[in-house]
């Protein structure tokens, strides 16, 4: 941080075979960076020290963010009404 410069790395993978080589021996900081991806998204960094979750509780099946969860939602009343989960809701066209 000396001159104030940054680095930004980008990186593509398939949702088939997310793989992606750990910046960490480089960068230390990215442990954390890293941990949080895999845990949402479920990219795997090879030769982490070690991936754990850190959002999500450990028997948590599946990563939130990859979309891969079928539509539901959880019962809610609001003043004795009751709302349907999202793909049992009027979809708008």
């Amino acid at each position: 941080m000396t001159y104030r410069r940054r680095i930004r790395l980008e990186t593509a993978v398939t949702a088939e075979d997310p793989h992606v080589p750990s910046s960490t021996r480089v960068y230390p900081t990215a442990d954390w960076h890293e941990r949080e991806v895999w845990d949402m998204f479920g990219v795997v960094f090879d030769g982490h020290p070690a991936l754990t979750r850190i959002l999500m509780p450990d028997d948590w099946d599946g990563h939130p963010q990859r979309k891969d969860y079928p539509l539901g939602g959880v019962p809610v009343e609001y003043h004795d009404a009751t709302i349907p989960p999202p793909d049992e809701r009027r979809s708008y066209r």
